[in-house]
């Protein structure tokens, strides 16, 4: 868990390096960082062969549509999330329309 540590976009970019060579992340908490979508885009390309993340809290990073559409890949090829936690990230309707489509597609 590296939540409350404001990591910033720099850090991000440095633990999306280490998800990089790991197998399984079934959780991954990254809460009040600050990684704005810079970060975000990151961290989700260092997710997409993840499909067992199971805990995924990124709340107040400010991520943005940008930083959103960067993790959607992610939640929606991920198939076992139970818990998720994006607020504060400034996602509007259409980060939220996001985020709704990938968990639907997970019950299909």
């Amino acid at each position: 868990m590296l939540s409350n540590n404001f990591i910033g976009p720099g850090g991000a970019k440095a633990v999306s390096k280490v998800l990089l060579n790991k197998k399984y992340i079934t959780e991954l908490s990254l809460g009040v960082n600050g990684v704005f979508a810079e970060g975000a885009v990151a961290i989700g390309a260092s997710l997409k062969d993840k499909k067992y993340l199971e805990v995924f809290n990124f709340k107040k990073n400010e991520i943005g549509l940008q930083g959103m559409k960067a993790l959607e890949e992610v939640l929606t090829l991920s198939k076992t999330v139970k818990e998720l936690n994006l607020s504060g990230n400034n996602i509007g309707d259409e980060g939220v329309s996001i985020i709704i489509k990938a968990m639907i597609k997970k019950t299909k």
